[in-house]
């Protein structure tokens, strides 16, 4: 049964980056249709929501970069419902193809790659770590979400402590999207005031600074 499903996951994958091309998505979303689409979203009303979290979890099965939508959903929502509805579906998303991975491909993965060395010890410190490891990996954004969703589906660490890690982490991430498609949206109709976007930049460097240097420290 695993097999058969492990084949249809597969075949999911091909055909979402095969549909993503052929109908050519990715012209969507251009400065020429992005008022379209924010029409499209808005005139769907309660649903709108529901809908970014299907694309999402589509988005993420295939790993394809979802970076558009947590933006697209400050410009169209605003700062707070954008964020709300950005947060929700980014979680959704990574834990459908998280669990997806580990259910469907681990143990095959362990198989063939548990006992190496450098795998036991990555597997070690995960389990030790984890929690930590997860909020820095998610919050500094140098690793692709994606890549981060299908490397852990392989390891040992707790399915809670993924998810609650990339909870936390991905609040600053998703705040920063969702504030530039906010931006985006008034900078249309008005001219943005940058003054006021200085202390907001330094706390963010001096964070990614911090969380870089935690990371270093842990893989040291």
């Amino acid at each position: 049964m695993k097999f058969y499903l492990q084949i249809l996951y597969l075949l999911t994958i091909s055909l979402l980056i095969f549909l993503f091309f052929y109908f050519k998505v990715n012209q969507l979303l251009t400065i020429e249709n992005i008022n379209n689409l924010r029409n499209y979203f808005l005139s769907l009303g309660n649903i709108a929501a529901i809908y970014m979290i299907i694309l999402y979890i589509l988005f993420n099965i295939a790993a394809i970069p979802r970076v558009f939508f947590t933006i697209f959903s400050g410009y169209v929502f605003g700062i707070f419902y954008g964020f709300i509805f950005a947060w929700i579906a980014t979680m959704a998303g990574l834990t459908v193809t998280f669990i997806s991975v580990r259910y469907l491909f681990r143990d095959k993965f362990n198989k063939k790659f548990g006992n190496k060395k450098l795998i036991e010890k990555l597997n070690n410190q995960i389990d030790k770590k984890g929690l930590l490891l997860i909020i820095i990996l998610r919050a500094i954004y140098i690793v692709p979400s994606s890549i981060l969703n299908y490397s852990f589906g392989f390891t040992k660490i707790k399915t809670s402590k993924y998810i609650l890690g990339s909870a936390i982490g991905f609040l600053p991430v998703v705040f920063i999207n969702v504030y530039s498609g906010y931006l985006i949206n008034k900078s249309i109709s008005q001219p943005i005031n940058f003054n006021i976007l200085v202390p907001f930049i330094f706390l963010l460097l001096v964070l990614l600074f911090s969380l870089n240097k935690r990371l270093n420290r842990f893989l040291a």
